[in-house]
């Protein structure tokens, strides 16, 4: 039987495990933050930007060519991850690094109809990072110019390094656990509270039994048994007293 919870009776669990949800809530964002400061390796980003232009022989630049140069983008993004490339910047810097490391430090981005690509990494220390990018920058002109004869690619803004990490956001983090803890913990509450089969008033009888009600029995307290035997225990009269005594 397919049970449905309504909106009252969905507050009504909230407010009763009120309890368990800001703990839980509370332990999210801890976790959180002590993976976000503690465990997490802060990653630095630097990015060099390089220009497509006409070729130096050139004298007189066309609409044709700026929009041949701006479709060469595309090409030159898949030669910057190719292993010509890759291992020619491993090389040159002895990176202890494969090739799917290097590329997974590595991000290549453009604006559309616009002549400047960027060669962005990552890297948990903002000196090699800014050293990847220009190098990175460098090997791949010498590489275009060697292979496809092409000299239309110069550095138009080289990296350097930052000084403040692009990971991890601790703002952010901090959200995420606050998130993750108050719907993981909302959703035990409400797991608690189905699973939880005990009847706690008539109408889980009637409604959900189709029974009839036939009367309640209320709970008896051992302390308040004992009070009430003792304040309903007959007195003895004081003639029964002494007739007994006299016995």
């Amino acid at each position: 039987m397919k049970e449905e919870i309504s909106l009252l009776e969905f507050l009504s669990v909230l407010k009763k495990r009120i309890g368990l949800i800001i703990i839980g809530t509370l332990m999210g964002i801890l976790i959180f933050t002590i993976y976000t400061f503690y465990v997490a390796v802060p990653q630095y980003s630097s990015t060099t930007q390089l220009l497509v232009n006409r070729s130096k022989e050139a004298t007189i630049i066309q609409r044709a060519d700026i929009e041949t140069n701006v479709q060469l983008i595309n090409t030159y993004r898949d030669m910057l991850r190719s292993p010509a490339i890759l291992d020619g910047v491993r090389e040159e810097l002895n990176l202890p690094y494969s090739n799917q490391q290097l590329l997974s430090q590595l991000n290549i981005s453009s604006e559309n109809n616009s002549q400047v690509f960027s060669i962005q990494i990552m890297d948990p220390n903002p000196n090699n990072a800014a050293l990847i990018a220009n190098t990175t920058a460098n090997v791949f002109q010498e590489k275009l110019n060697d292979i496809a004869s092409m000299d239309n690619v110069t550095v138009f803004s080289e990296a350097n390094a930052s000084s403040q990490p692009v990971s991890p956001n601790h703002i952010l983090n901090m959200i995420i656990g606050l998130i993750i803890g108050s719907v993981l913990s909302t959703v035990s509450a409400l797991l608690i509270e189905f699973a939880d089969k005990t009847v706690r008033d008539d109408s889980f009888i009637t409604e959900k039994l189709g029974l009839i009600n036939l009367g309640s029995v209320s709970e008896m307290v051992h302390e308040k048994v004992q009070k009430d035997t003792q304040k309903n225990k007959p007195e003895r009269l004081p003639e029964s007293l002494s007739a007994r005594s006299k016995i």
